[in-house]
């Protein structure tokens, strides 16, 4: 069984990228809420570098407010305080406490705060990455949090060159490596708008693949059933029952 998935990389792996067609995407923004993001108050009892970077932040809304020099103000001081070293399979906390990220522990933590201030975003979910498109004006802002010093993209041309990365690789890389295989189920491009809801569900997905690599298929398939309850996805769904028929023909 775990030679099947035993190289299943979901997220995250800097320049490995793949998506749909990004011109059926529809840009629509949500309102977001003015009071504190839940989040960002858990996050603050819990980390003394989350903290240090929020009180940054705040001075700095106070000379910014919603414009573009704060929307980098917080990604560039979030790699500052928390993001310090790339890790697969990272949930917020490792960045909190230890300074490892991905791409969806690392974008979680930066749409929680740019909620909190108020700014319009999106994230993009795809077949293998996550990344932050914001709303200022007329104008997008791109953040690809797995690129401490170029991620923050402000350049319309350099935003299309980044997403035209996704197009040229379509299709270059399988989910499983049972999709290999004639008459396996293949894994469908993705392409999609996802809330903060369900950055947490993808972040229980990964740990889900994660135990499963590492022969814990019990634990896999109990975050696996956690990532349904954020993030109720086709191939979060297959992944959970593939999981328990696996446990399945173990007990027999």
């Amino acid at each position: 069984m775990r030679g099947v998935f035993l190289w299943l990389v979901l997220f995250c792996i800097p320049g490995l990228l793949a998506a749909g067609r990004v011109e059926d995407l529809a840009p629509t923004y949500r309102e977001s809420s003015p009071k504190k993001h839940p989040l960002v108050q858990a996050w603050l009892a819990e980390s003394v570098p989350f903290m240090s970077l929020y009180e940054k932040l705040e001075k700095d809304f106070e000379r910014f407010g919603h414009s573009e020099r704060m929307v980098r103000s917080i990604f560039y001081r979030s790699h500052q305080h928390l993001f310090h070293s790339y890790k697969q399979y990272t949930l917020d906390r490792d960045a909190l406490t230890e300074g490892a990220y991905d791409c969806v522990s690392g974008s979680l933590i930066l749409a929680a705060i740019l909620d909190h201030f108020g700014f319009r975003f999106e994230a993009i979910e795809t077949s293998y990455h996550v990344f932050l498109q914001v709303a200022m004006g007329n104008k997008q802002l791109l953040l690809e949090v797995t690129d401490p010093r170029g991620g923050y993209i402000a350049d319309s041309e350099r935003q299309q060159a980044y997403l035209s990365g996704y197009l040229e690789e379509l299709g270059a890389k399988v989910l499983w490596e049972e999709t290999k295989n004639e008459g396996s189920p293949a894994t469908p491009p993705i392409y999609q708008k996802i809330t903060l809801q369900n950055l947490l569900g993808l972040q229980y997905f990964n740990q889900a693949i994660r135990y499963f690599n590492e022969d814990n298929p019990l634990a896999a398939y109990q975050f696996a059933v956690t990532a349904l309850k954020y993030h109720d996805s086709d191939r979060i769904r297959d992944f959970s029952h593939f999981l328990k028929q696996q446990l399945a023909l173990a007990s027999r």
